[in-house]
């Protein structure tokens, strides 16, 4: 394991050469850091990227510290609240005499169905499977009535919605008109989801981030970088 060094920190990285990086990328997810670069690379050229960056590397550990202590992790138990388009809803658990568990939405109270005769072990793993069952099937409701809705307005036509669950991306545009969306981001704002799919839609257009695409962005949605920057400083707490 390799490190660098700030005042008396030490920040400990994980080196990954990989065939399929074009360039030194440093990934952060919690307390881990990871450095994946072009197999082949100079080495010292790679820890001197690192270097260079371990100012901004300690103040995002520093960012997911305080966000571990805002938002606790969950323990998949009755009473909880979690998220759906900024509101809370609280989570209940009741056993049943069934074969499989289930979920059902009743106002604003997410219950879970468990079968009796499964062990209490299991509970709190199949309580978190339902939920992430729930969260992606309203993704998938949400952003394709949102990505009907802006695609017929700004007048441009998508191939196929894919629902992803990635750790350091949100969305993503292809070369074959597939938009990729974070199912995450459901938790979020409904202003934020909006930009998301107006900034994803924008990218048919202009597949890159010039000043024209901003521009159309801007056009449908005038204050988006308030939700830019909503999902740059909270995306971090967006996880089940």
């Amino acid at each position: 394991m390799n490190y660098c060094k700030i005042s008396k920190t030490e920040i400990f990285y994980e080196m990954c050469p990989s065939t399929k990086a074009k360039q030194i990328r440093i990934t952060i997810i919690n307390d881990k850091v990871r450095v994946s670069f072009p197999r082949g690379s100079n080495e010292q050229k790679v820890k001197g990227f690192v270097e260079d960056k371990k100012a901004w590397i300690l103040k995002t550990l520093e960012a997911n510290k305080r966000s571990e202590v805002k938002n606790p992790q969950k323990n998949y138990q009755a009473g909880e609240i979690y998220l759906l388009q900024g509101r809370s809803y609280m989570l209940q658990t009741k056993l049943y005499q069934g074969s499989k568990p289930y979920h059902k939405l009743i106002d604003k109270v997410i219950w879970v169905y468990l079968p009796e005769n499964i062990p209490e072990n299991y509970w709190l793993h199949l309580v978190k499977e339902e939920l992430s069952k729930w969260y992606k099937n309203q993704a998938h409701q949400v952003y394709q009535e949102k990505l009907e809705h802006y695609s017929k307005i700004m007048g441009l036509k998508y191939n196929q919605l894919r629902i992803k669950n990635q750790a350091t991306r949100w969305g993503s545009c292809s070369s074959k008109s597939n938009l990729n969306l974070n199912w995450r981001v459901i938790m979020a704002p409904e202003d934020v989801i909006d930009y998301l799919i107006i900034h994803e839609l924008a990218h048919l257009k202009f597949m890159n981030h010039s000043q024209q695409f901003w521009q159309l962005v801007a056009s449908f949605k005038p204050d988006y970088e308030v939700w830019r920057k909503w999902l740059k400083d909270n995306g971090r707490t967006l996880v089940l």
